[in-house]
C-alpha cells in the first residue's frame, strides 16, 4: 500500500506571513476568489437578511469614484469650450485637485481587498467556528447600520455649533480612542481656514449694515481719504466670490475627510500600535464621521447665510441659484463622507478576524 501524500499545509490568510530577514508581509487571496465566487457572500445572508442591504450600499459606495472621475471628466470638456470669463467652480474638479478622489479609490482599493479576504475566510470554516465568526462580523456590521440610521434621524440637531479649537480636540481625542497614530493637522487647517474667512467677511457684512444709516457721513470720511476707500473695496467680496469660494471650500474640506478616513483604515489594517475590538473602532468610527459631517454642514449652513447677506441687493432669480448650489454641494459633501465611512466596514471586519486567529494560535 502506497502512502498518502499530504498537501503541504496553508499559511493562515489572516496572520501575515514572513518574509526576508523576518519582516512581516500582509499577502490578500485575491486568486482564490475567483474559485469562491458569489457562493461565500450568502454565508452571512442566510442568517442576517440585513446583510443584503450593506452589501447593497456597499457596492453603489464602490462606485463613487467612478462616478466623480466621470463627472470631473466632463466638466472639464464643457469648461474648454468656454470664454474664461464664463467659466464657473465646480466641485468634482476642486475634489480632485485637493486629492480627495485619489484617496477615495485608494480607500476602496482596501475595502475590496478586505472584502475578499473575509469571503475567502468565511469559506474555509464551517460548523461552530462559522456561526461564532459570523455573529461577531454581524455585530460589527450592526453598529455601522444603526448608527447610520442614527445619523440620519437627527442630522439636523447633532453638534451644529462645535467649530475651531472644539472641533480639532475632537478628532484628535477621537483618533487617539481608535489606537491609531494618525493626527488630523490638514483637516483641522483646512476647517479652520474655511470659517476664518466666512467670519471674517460676515463681520464685514454686519459692520456694513449696521452703518447703513451713517452712510453718508461714511461716504464724506472716504472722500477724504480715497487710500480708506480703496481698503474697504478690496476686503469685500462680491456674491460670485463667495459662492465661488464656499463651494471651493466644501471641496477641500471634504477631501481632507476622505484623506483622514484613507489614512485610518491603512492603519488599522497595518500599523496599530495596540490592537482594538473591532466593535469598539466602529463605534468611534460613527462618532468620527458624524463630527466630520456636522462640520460640513456647519459650514454649509456659514455660507449660505453669508450669500443671502452678500447678495440682500441682488435680485431671487440671480441668488438663489447660488444658494441652491452651495446647499447641494454641502448635501454631497455629507454624503461622499458617509459612503467613504461605508467602506470601513469590511477593514473592520478583517482587523477582527486577524486578531481573532492571532489569539487563537497556540
Amino acid at each position: 500500500m502506497q502512502p498518502q501524500i499530504r498537501a503541504p499545509q496553508k499559511a493562515h490568510p489572516f496572520l501575515p506571513p514572513r518574509g526576508p530577514g523576518g519582516k512581516s508581509v500582509l499577502t490578500g487571496g485575491l486568486d482564490a476568489l475567483e474559485f469562491i465566487g458569489k457562493k461565500t457572500m450568502n454565508v452571512l445572508a442566510e442568517s442576517d437578511p440585513g446583510f443584503k442591504r450593506t452589501k447593497t450600499l456597499m457596492e453603489r459606495t464602490v462606485s463613487l469614484s467612478q462616478m466623480l472621475r466621470e463627472a470631473k471628466e466632463k466638466e472639464k470638456q464643457r469648461l474648454a469650450q468656454q470664454l474664461p470669463d464664463e467659466r464657473t467652480v465646480h466641485y468634482g474638479l476642486l475634489f480632485d485637485e485637493y486629492q480627495g478622489l485619489s484617496h477615495l479609490e485608494a480607500l476602496e482599493i482596501l475595502s475590496n481587498e478586505s472584502e475578499s479576504k473575509v469571503q475567502s475566510f468565511l469559506a474555509s470554516l464551517d460548523g461552530e467556528k462559522l456561526e461564532l465568526l459570523k455573529n461577531d462580523l454581524i455585530s460589527i456590521k450592526d453598529i455601522f447600520a444603526a448608527k447610520e440610521l442614527e445619523n440620519e434621524e437627527n442630522q439636523e440637531e447633532q453638534g451644529l455649533e462645535e467649530k475651531g479649537e472644539e472641533f480639532a480636540s475632537m478628532l484628535t481625542e477621537l483618533l487617539f480612542e481608535l489606537h491609531v497614530a494618525a493626527t488630523p493637522d490638514k483637516l483641522n487647517k483646512a476647517m479652520k481656514k474655511a470659517h476664518d474667512w466666512v467670519e471674517k467677511d460676515q463681520s464685514i457684512v454686519s459692520v456694513d449694515a449696521a452703518e447703513e444709516s451713517e452712510e453718508k457721513t461714511k461716504k464724506e470720511v472716504k472722500e477724504e481719504n480715497p487710500e480708506l476707500a480703496k481698503e474697504d473695496k478690496k476686503e469685500e467680496r462680491t456674491v460670485e466670490e463667495v459662492c465661488k469660494l464656499s463651494i471651493e471650500s466644501l471641496a477641500e474640506v471634504t477631501a481632507r475627510c476622505i484623506e483622514q478616513l484613507h489614512k485610518v483604515a491603512e492603519l488599522i489594517l497595518h500599523g496599530q500600535e495596540e490592537e482594538k475590538p473591532a466593535q469598539d473602532q466602529a463605534k468611534v468610527l460613527m462618532k468620527l464621521t458624524t463630527a466630520m459631517c456636522n462640520e460640513v454642514a456647519s459650514l454649509s449652513k456659514k455660507f449660505t447665510n453669508l450669500l443671502t447677506s452678500v447678495g440682500s441687493n441682488k435680485k431671487a432669480e440671480v441668488l438663489n441659484p447660488m444658494i441652491n448650489s452651495v446647499l447641494l454641494e454641502g448635501c454631497n459633501s455629507t454624503t461622499y463622507i458617509q459612503d467613504a465611512l461605508q467602506l470601513l466596514l469590511p477593514i473592520l471586519q478583517v482587523s477582527h478576524i486577524r486578531i481573532s486567529s492571532a489569539k487563537a494560535q497556540p
